[in-house]
């Protein structure tokens, strides 16, 4: 994950993709892999499973007792999340500074 702050969507890829690699996760797994505190980790899942990106199972004979695995919907969010990450280009300061002209890749 690139350095500097995440927008909610770059969070949302980060839970996915925590999931992805797990299968499945408790809250205190998917807040600790995804760099998020709890509160507002549990927010965003909240979010998420509102949108149907991700399931939560119950199962209070094994720790942890909620566990949430990601949907098909989810996975394409993550793959259009990629896709959509390549195709920015980054500018910096200095390159706007200067006046510098950009050329996208494929257009």
């Amino acid at each position: 994950m690139p350095v500097g702050n995440r927008t909610r969507y770059d969070i949302y890829a980060d839970v996915i993709s925590v999931l992805q690699f797990y299968g499945e996760a408790g809250i205190s797994q998917i807040a600790r892999r995804a760099n998020l505190p709890i509160d507002r980790a549990k927010g965003i899942i909240h979010f998420m499973l509102s949108r149907g990106l991700m399931i939560k199972y119950e199962n209070p004979k094994k720790r942890p007792a909620v566990i949430y695995s990601c949907t098909t919907r989810g996975y394409q969010y993550l793959e259009l999340y990629k896709q959509l990450s390549h195709m920015v280009v980054e500018i910096t300061e200095d390159e706007l500074e200067f006046g510098i002209d950009f050329k996208i890749e494929g257009i």
